[in-house]
């Protein structure tokens, strides 16, 4: 069991503006208390831990290890604590404000329709819809963006699944593969024309794994589209393969407007996510906007909005 801890969470805080601003005097000013008692109070929460938290000189100021890791903490639960506050004060606010909201162009017209069932409920926010054809960057100042691929977990963003995960597969027209025959391994797929929705400096690259056996394959693509619905166009306009979610060309392949290639062979899993900041206080129109999404773009909508985009 471990031993309680007597923490002043004011000290908490201000050890958080002191490493944030890197200077005791900075802090004080904000606090307007003397530097004395921003020493003294940090050198209390430092007693309350039992830790040397920083290391101080006459012109600098540093972290030390169990510093820094307690910084991260404390960071993130001041951020929550606003975060709980602001929301709590928020509770019998009416959503106002404006929203910003990057989604890629496929899934457009059913992202715009959820926006305007929101808009009817909601006539005090304002909502900025961006869908050009690019990747959203949730880094760019959107608050809520709309993503085909997670992001590695990190501490900067929150990621909800708006659409399960599934498979990647490789699919051609019948009419190319009539025209420039059908892959039997992945090393034939050198001499077919490939379509790509990533490439660096010209190539893309594709990880293909069977079984437990596992191949990358790379290639400088006939075509280069920036998202998968431009890459599902091409393929069924017998341009060349791609490698696309299996959800999206279903239907295809059982009317015979598309063929698996490389049958037994698979891309990486995709899915749907609604990406937002971690540690930030949410507004409420930007935290009833997330969960009006949620609620509104299940996987049957965005799978036909990317086949009619």
């Amino acid at each position: 069991m471990r031993a309680k801890i007597d923490l002043d969470l004011n000290d908490v805080a201000l050890f958080v503006r002191v490493v944030q601003r890197r200077s005791f005097s900075a802090a004080a000013r904000e606090r307007g208390v003397p530097v004395s008692t921003v020493s003294r109070r940090i050198a209390r929460l430092e007693s309350s831990l039992g830790l040397r938290l920083l290391e101080r000189t006459t012109r600098t100021l540093r972290l030390t290890d169990a510093g820094r890791k307690y910084f991260d903490h404390a960071d993130r639960a001041m951020d929550d604590l606003a975060q709980g506050t602001g929301q709590v004060r928020e509770l019998q606010d009416e959503p106002r404000g404006r929203v910003r909201i990057a989604a890629p162009n496929a899934f457009g017209p059913a992202v715009a329709n959820a926006v305007c069932l929101y808009l009817a409920k909601h006539p005090g926010v304002s909502i900025d819809l961006e869908t050009d054809g690019r990747r959203p960057d949730p880094d760019s100042g959107f608050d809520i963006a709309i993503v085909t691929e997670r992001l590695n977990d990190t501490d900067d963003f929150v990621a909800r699944e708006v659409r399960p995960m599934t498979r990647k597969l490789l699919f051609a027209s019948p009419h190319y593969l009539k025209e420039h025959g059908t892959p039997r391994g992945v090393e034939d797929l050198a001499v077919h024309d490939c379509i790509a929705t990533r490439a660096t400096d010209g190539h893309a690259t594709w990880t293909l794994t069977q079984g437990r056996t596992k191949r990358r394959f790379t290639f400088a693509p006939r075509l280069y589209v920036s998202e998968f619905s431009a890459a599902y166009r091409a393929v069924l306009a017998g341009v060349g393969i791609a490698m696309l979610p299996e959800s999206l060309c279903a239907q295809d392949v059982k009317q015979r407007h598309m063929a698996r290639v490389l049958d037994g062979w698979e891309g990486e899993a995709a899915g749907v996510y609604l990406l937002y900041r971690a540690h930030r206080s949410l507004t409420a129109a930007v935290r009833t906007c997330i969960d009006h999404l949620l609620a509104e773009l299940p996987a049957t909508h965005l799978v036909r909005s990317a086949r009619e985009s």
